[in-house]
């Protein structure tokens, strides 16, 4: 009989949990998910791949695990096999036994005691700062891993699409270097398994949901960086693909079920139409095409609305949550799913995890729409990325001079007006740029003064600011005549880890970003405090607003005009209150309400007033 493949050995090697059988005769070469815990919500369902195994049979020889049900898909090669563990089951090696006729393999699948307080772990909040980063682009901690046997792709560093080399070493180098920058949470782009034989890197083409990409690392390095940047006051958000996988994924050449993915008579894209799921008017035909298109060539369209298919990603994910003890996870793609299918998801993941977080990509340029998937008509939708905000946040700040009416900062003002749409607008993540985007410091003419400005609002608004690797030291594209993703996603510098790699004009963009930062996490106002704004005057192209606490009001004044303004104090009394004297945070100069006083031009300035 055939063996278990290399690879399936590998990846339960660097899982670190057992995995046994009779290798000489066992026709099993994988079984998904490799290893579970005690306690948990989730329903356990493993997936049995070999040649013809779907015609066994499946029992539990070891008490406090039973065999509840079996189901075999379209293919002869995969076996689901329904798994119910009691109440008083322990952690331990628990036997499972294939039979087929005379044919025998025994299994010893790991049950591990889950952690204490894992079901009630805490995910982002308005508190935290998130610091999205893509490993290959990061920095290179170990050129061992470069390459792969295992993989198809080798590393190619002077390409503006081939890998790079980065990997989970570099980021546990820069641990003490995000500490000091001030973030408090990392999303890395995904880190699993992506076999494509090019442009491989950004990870989204999945190749298996359950092992980390070798040229990254390891599942345990994996585990260990996690738990290394929770001591460090730094928690970790996994991005997960369940609209999508690779073609290189290895269940590709023999689905479970005809329907595993969506497929067509030829290769057919998606419409890209996901406003088609909230559209009263929209054809059927329209709606399937954004749902079931594949996103890309490389990217087979998975079915979740089979219902095998949908407790995949929900176990899957929920297994990386508990083995890396991950704070939340970022979805990918999330309107391109059938909406009742991935609303479904999010409630399993929510109801394993009430307080964790799952991010939600929605792109959509208008409130409404983003809003239509944190509302819903489900009872739990996502915490949804704030991508009207980011539109209009590059708008506003390339609109200096003389704007016409309802442009420059009025565009805050006005997207910001729209937040009655939200459920919870302090829950929204909020951003100048991510991978997907031209980086802020190219779309704001490479203005060092600007790019403060802008990291100043998402410092000081409602929502839970994410920010770019590398936008702290100015990284962007080699050649700024040539843009787009490859050449954007440019390699972090190793020697910006520490003060004196960098040059003066990074280091003082770094040093303000770090201070903003720092200062944030002891501002309870700008965490939870009432936002209220004023509209800009036509001829200033400033904004004004305040996070509002009864002992703490932050002040925030954007001048993105090109003449200083001076401060009506009166103007502003509402926001002021009883506030008296006050500290502007950056420069540390103190204030009293009704001095004369000025905004400089392109500068963002704000004040705090404790004590009221």
């Amino acid at each position: 009989m055939k063996k278990i493949a290399f690879f399936c050995i590998l990846m339960y090697m660097t899982i670190g949990f057992s995995f046994a059988s009779d290798t000489n005769s066992s026709p099993i070469e994988r079984m998904e998910p490799p290893c579970w815990w005690t306690g948990m919500e989730t329903p356990l369902q493993l997936m049995l791949y070999g040649i013809d195994i779907a015609a066994g049979q499946v029992v539990c020889l070891t008490s406090g695990m039973e065999v509840v049900a079996l189901h075999r898909g379209d293919s002869p090669n995969y076996l689901f096999v329904d798994l119910s563990i009691s109440d008083k089951a322990g952690a331990g090696v628990y036997e499972l036994q294939w039979t087929s006729g005379k044919k025998k393999a025994t299994i010893s699948y790991a049950l591990h005691e889950r952690q204490a307080l894992s079901k009630e772990r805490e995910g982002l909040s308005p508190a935290d700062v998130v610091y999205l980063l893509m490993p290959d682009r990061y920095l290179n901690g170990d050129k061992a891993n470069d390459n792969s046997p295992l993989t198809a792709e080798e590393a190619a560093y002077d390409k503006d699409y081939g890998r790079h080399g980065g990997d989970l070493a570099g980021i546990d180098k820069s641990l003490d270097y995000l500490q000091e920058l001030g973030v408090t949470a990392i999303w890395p782009t995904p880190v699993t398994l992506d076999n494509e034989p090019a442009v491989s890197y950004h990870g989204y083409a999945c190749a298996d949901y359950y092992l980390i990409d070798p040229r990254f690392g390891t599942n345990l390095q994996y585990r260990d960086l996690v738990n290394k940047a929770g001591r460090a006051g730094i928690k970790f958000i996994q991005d997960i693909v369940p609209n999508h996988c690779g073609t290189a994924h290895w269940w590709m050449k023999d689905l479970p079920f005809k329907d595993w993915i969506n497929t067509f008579s030829e290769y057919t894209r998606s419409n890209f139409a996901m406003s088609t799921h909230m559209d009263p008017y929209a054809a059927k035909a329209d709606r399937d095409l954004c749902v079931k298109g594949w996103f890309d060539t490389s990217m087979a369209d998975m079915n979740l609305t089979n219902p095998f298919v949908l407790h995949y990603f929900i176990q899957a994910t929920v297994w990386w949550m508990e083995y890396a003890g991950l704070a939340g996870v970022r979805i990918d793609t999330y309107p391109y799913s059938d909406e009742t299918a991935i609303s479904s998801y999010t409630a399993a993941l929510r109801k394993e995890y009430p307080n964790a977080t799952v991010v939600a990509e929605c792109w959509f340029h208008e409130p409404h729409q983003v809003a239509y998937w944190e509302r819903g008509p489900w009872p739990s939708g996502p915490t949804v990325m704030d991508f009207p905000m980011q539109d209009e946040l590059c708008r506003a700040l390339t609109e200096d001079r003389s704007p016409e009416w309802g442009r420059g900062v009025t565009r805050l003002y006005n997207v910001l007006a729209n937040d009655y749409v939200y459920k919870n607008p302090n829950e929204l993540l909020i951003f100048a740029e991510n991978h997907d985007t031209n980086r802020i410091f190219e779309m704001l003419g490479r203005n060092p003064e600007k790019l403060k400005m802008a990291y100043t609002f998402l410092a000081t608004t409602r929502g839970i600011p994410q920010i770019y690797y590398g936008s702290e030291i100015l990284l962007c594209a080699a050649d700024p005549a040539n843009l787009g993703h490859g050449p954007e996603r440019r390699d972090m510098p190793a020697r910006v880890l520490v003060k004196e790699g960098r040059d003066p004009i990074e280091q003082n963009v770094y040093d303000y970003i770090s201070k903003l930062l720092q200062w944030r996490k002891t501002s309870e106002a700008v965490h939870s405090g009432k936002l209220l704004h004023y509209l800009p005057k036509y001829e200033e192209n400033m904004y004004v607003y305040f996070r509002i606490l009864p002992n703490e009001r932050v002040m925030v004044l954007i001048n993105n005009g090109m003449e200083s303004v001076k401060i009506d104090w009166e103007r502003y009394a509402q926001g002021l209150g009883n506030a008296v004297k006050g500290k502007e945070v950056m420069s540390g100069m103190e204030i009293t309400v009704g001095q004369p006083a000025e905004v400089p031009a392109q500068t963002a300035i704000f004040f705090t007033f404790a004590g009221l």
